[in-house]
């Protein structure tokens, strides 16, 4: 008996009138159309399965089930999947190609990536470990884009648990703790460039515990510097945004900068603004020649220094903060060219600025944090401090 006997929709090879062996079947709904080998009347054995709209399964089948190895092309999404079906479903071992690039290489259950498994999106971020229900879930290694990786615990896609995270440059550890909802939260260490580190303290939504941090100088003690030819360290405390001001030992490598300005009424485009209502113009540091013969006045200034510097630091000084503290040692009245520039003013200028406000000096001290990359992405505000001078024949 032959095939187109069979209500004219089967061509093939038959065995008692069943289709058995290869043949290619019309389904009444024209969307569908089988071409492979038959068992009893059942699609069984190797074929392909076509829809009208370019789709196609093509592998193996188990009594007219979609059982075993094969390749499933979804026209719409120009998705295709390679590897074990289970009852027409993505189930067990495959590889899923996304029409955006994507691909995926492990475990399915039920169409879902389930178990050991990796993604590799079209912009080059790889994630390998354990999923469940389609989502990163368990251990896993994640490579961003930017190279950085983060290795530890997930859950519902999200970074929870325990993990680090790690420089895509040169595997330097930038983060190592916990992490809740994907942000860094619990106690961990934080580290960003070649100096910064927060160390083994807690962290909440990303940010450390009083975040934001400040600045504050010689804690407890008068709001204006008095400077003489007798050596004076300033400290500089990186304190929480508590009430108390407490200092945050955790905060290590912090680069802080010194500069002195001089007060100007005639501002230009380089002066500076302060938050006293007026401008300042930087004075330079003093060179070693024109220094005192203080030896302890000349370590301090120039212990500070923490790198080669470069010809626009003239006027600064650095220092890297431990322990939540960064030190200036040794400032004395000439550690910047504040008798010459005093010197230079005008006296019809000096007089005025007398007369306008006696209680104001006419330098300040201004101090900033300059740690590059930036920790947390945000600088600290810089700090203003008025500076006198003790000396008989100075005059301001």
């Amino acid at each position: 008996m032959s095939g187109g006997e069979l209500k004219g929709a089967f061509r093939g090879e038959t065995r008692r009138s069943l289709r058995s062996g290869f043949g290619v079947y019309q389904y009444p709904n024209p969307f569908f159309q089988y071409e492979g080998t038959w068992r009893e009347g059942k699609k069984h054995g190797f074929g392909k399965l076509l829809f009208s709209d370019g789709s196609y399964y093509q592998g193996e089948f188990v009594n007219n089930e979609i059982i075993g190895q094969g390749t499933r092309y979804f026209a719409s999404s120009g998705n295709t999947y390679t590897g074990h079906f289970h009852y027409g479903e993505m189930d067990g071992q495959g590889r899923l190609r996304l029409g955006n690039g994507d691909s995926y290489e492990g475990n399915f259950k039920s169409n879902h990536f389930e178990g050991e498994g990796s993604y590799l999106s079209h912009d080059k971020e790889l994630y390998s470990g354990t999923w469940h229900n389609h989502r990163r879930h368990g251990l896993g290694e994640q490579t961003y884009a930017n190279g950085t990786q983060y290795i530890g615990d997930w859950i519902a896609d999200k970074r929870h648990g325990f993990g680090k995270l790690l420089n895509g440059v040169d595997d330097t550890l930038i983060y190592e703790g916990s992490w809740r909802n994907d942000l860094m939260h619990g106690e961990g260490t934080y580290s960003i460039g070649e100096s910064y580190t927060y160390q083994k303290a807690m962290l909440v939504n990303g940010v450390p515990v009083g975040w934001p941090f400040r600045l504050c100088i010689n804690k407890n003690k008068a709001t204006t510097l008095q400077l003489s030819e007798q050596p004076l360290t300033i400290n500089v405390d990186i304190v929480d945004s508590s009430d108390n001001m407490n200092r945050v030992n955790a905060d290590c490598g912090r680069l802080i900068r010194l500069r002195c300005g001089q007060r100007t009424n005639q501002p230009t485009s380089d002066s500076l603004p302060t938050p006293f209502g007026f401008h300042v113009d930087l004075v330079p540091r003093k060179s070693k020649s024109s220094l005192p013969n203080d030896p302890s006045a000349l370590e301090s200034i120039e212990q500070p220094i923490t790198t080669e510097e470069p010809e626009t630091n003239k006027d600064s000084m650095f220092t890297a903060c431990d322990s939540g503290r960064a030190q200036f040692v040794g400032i004395t009245i000439d550690t910047f060219a504040v008798r010459e520039a005093n010197s230079s003013e005008p006296s019809s200028t000096t007089n005025s600025n007398r007369q306008k406000d006696k209680s104001t000096s006419s330098f300040v001290f201004i101090i900033d944090d300059v740690t590059q990359p930036v920790p947390f992405d945000k600088t600290l505000d810089s700090v203003y401090i008025p500076v006198q001078f003790s000396l008989p024949k100075f005059s301001q």
